[in-house]
């Protein structure tokens, strides 16, 4: 039910304690163990515990100072302390730290019991920690949340009274939802109605709303609200009434999980989920067919003129009443224009399916990455300028910078490099530069920067298993521990800690 952190430097004790707590208790789990304090941090936003029991002297970072930055991170949690130390000046310190209690070793079966018990009493009493976390398993683990044997389910009934619910989800492909998007959300309540944020990636942003009622009207003026929030944004937000209280949301969340991406525009905007419909154009893709077979002509003849206005007319000329207004609905036009252009282009020796690929792969990249459909226009001109023919000196000086920029980024991985210094030491566009070297090798500069060191991290994690996260971090050319934590989990999908601990 709860989450627990271990820290301890000697291991026999740490997995001791490990199986002692899940012998002795139902209501904890071990989620990380952690040989020093040090380490116990940098991983403390994955773990996200409730609780930890940590020994006092340990290498690098002490129980005492552990204790005292946690607690900063977060101010909710249970702590513990578990030494070999019968020192008062070390139990003074844990008092004033507010300790659950302070334990010698060996600690006996019942002192443990006792522990256990006693932190799950204080943690029951934190309202706050409560409602976050059941939060939390509406977002990532419903089906824990409402299985027939959930302990939670009890206490989401009496965090979550409300007989309406509204769902409001956001979503951008950038991440630029406003800071004040809850106060916005929260504007419209009336009196005794009340908005909680739930826990989301910094691309989402996730409001559920107890309301006392809900009309046609009241969803209208919430509708145009949120999207005046949103109107500087890429962000879109789906608004979902709930009549039969809490029960439904993270069905509901879902839904809108997956509709938003098929709603999502270049500009920020709202809809209710339940007059959504999805953006079609069959008759449009009929009608661009002469435009499109005229870009395939100009590309064949070498037009390179009369392919740009041919192209800027598709994009602002006599289709533009017609064109997609989503992110979803350009990516699927430019993607069937660029196979219809293939597919007149087969016998073409130039454009093998690697080009072809390549190009089709940054299109699909730059629709959801960009922010506006100006640069939309500019970057897929860029891109289709592919089709035309250069020199050959011209084709080998590009197969030379890829080639060179990999032998770089090779010899320098370790160091603090990102794409626009490796781009400046080339004299070259950062975007250009990433270009050439996607075709070359069907990967961006970051991806393979990313790949690189993160194999880098595993090697040297194998071959010194008791090395600190942040040396690790700093090995492969990572400053921040934390962001290197982070890129590692994605990459590989296990903590720095948890790759140690499996042998791997």
């Amino acid at each position: 039910m709860f989450r627990l952190i271990l820290v301890e430097d000697e291991p026999r004790i740490l997995r001791y304690l490990k199986e002692k707590i899940n012998t002795l208790s139902s209501d904890f789990k071990v989620v990380g163990m952690y040989n020093n304090g040090e380490d116990a941090l940098v991983e403390l936003h994955w773990t996200q515990p409730h609780a930890i029991i940590t020994d006092i002297r340990m290498p690098v970072m002490d129980g005492i100072e552990l204790i005292g930055k946690v607690r900063h991170k977060l101010p909710d949690i249970q702590c513990a302390i578990l030494s070999g130390h019968d020192d008062f000046a070390y139990l003074r310190e844990a008092i004033k730290l507010g300790i659950t209690d302070y334990l010698l070793k060996p600690a006996a079966d019942e002192e443990i019991t006792g522990l256990l018990s006693k932190m799950k009493e204080r943690l029951m009493l934190n309202q706050t920690l409560l409602e976050r976390e059941v939060t939390r398993l509406i977002v990532d683990s419903p089906d824990t949340l409402f299985s027939q044997d959930s302990a939670w389910m009890e206490v989401a009934r009496e965090l979550f009274y409300y007989g309406n619910y509204v769902l409001i989800y956001s979503w951008s492909p950038i991440g630029d939802i406003p800071d004040d998007f809850q106060s916005s959300c929260s504007a419209l309540l009336h009196n005794g109605e009340k908005c909680t944020r739930l826990p989301s990636p910094a691309a989402e942003a996730i409001m559920l709303i107890g309301v006392h009622s809900w009309s046609k009207e009241r969803q209208l003026e919430w509708i145009h609200l949120i999207t005046r929030s949103l109107h500087n944004t890429c962000a879109t937000a789906a608004l979902a009434f709930s009549p039969a209280g809490f029960v439904p949301i993270s069905e509901l969340l879902s839904s809108c999980r997956k509709l938003v991406p098929l709603k999502i525009r270049f500009e920020g905007h709202c809809f209710d989920l339940a007059d959504s419909t999805l953006e079609e154009f069959p008759l449009l893709l009929e009608s661009l067919q002469p435009a499109w077979m005229r870009l395939a002509h100009f590309i064949i003849k070498q037009q390179k003129q009369l392919f740009v206005k041919e192209f800027d007319t598709l994009f602002a000329g006599e289709y533009r009443e017609q064109l997609p207004v989503t992110r979803r609905g350009w990516e699927k036009l430019l993607l069937h224009i660029s196979h219809s252009l293939h597919s007149q282009l087969k016998n073409s020796s130039e454009f093998h399916f690697d080009l072809k690929q390549a190009m089709e792969q940054e299109m699909t990249e730059e629709v959801w990455k960009l922010q506006t459909m100006a640069e939309l226009q500019m970057q897929v001109r860029e891109i289709w300028s592919g089709y035309f023919f250069r020199s050959e000196q011209e084709r080998n000086l590009q197969r030379d910078w890829a080639k060179d920029a990999k032998q770089y980024i090779n010899d320098h991985f370790r160091e603090n490099i990102s794409l626009p210094g490796i781009a400046d030491i080339f004299e070259l566009h950062p975007a250009y530069l990433n270009r050439v070297f996607k075709r070359a090798f069907q990967l961006s500069i970051s991806d393979y920067l990313v790949q690189l060191r993160m194999e880098a991290a595993c090697l040297f994690i194998r071959e010194h298993p008791f090395v600190l996260i942040k040396e690790i971090a700093e090995h492969v050319g990572y400053l921040d521990p934390y962001y290197f934590s982070k890129v590692f989990k994605q990459h590989t999908g296990l903590s720095p800690s948890d790759y140690k601990n499996s042998g791997i």
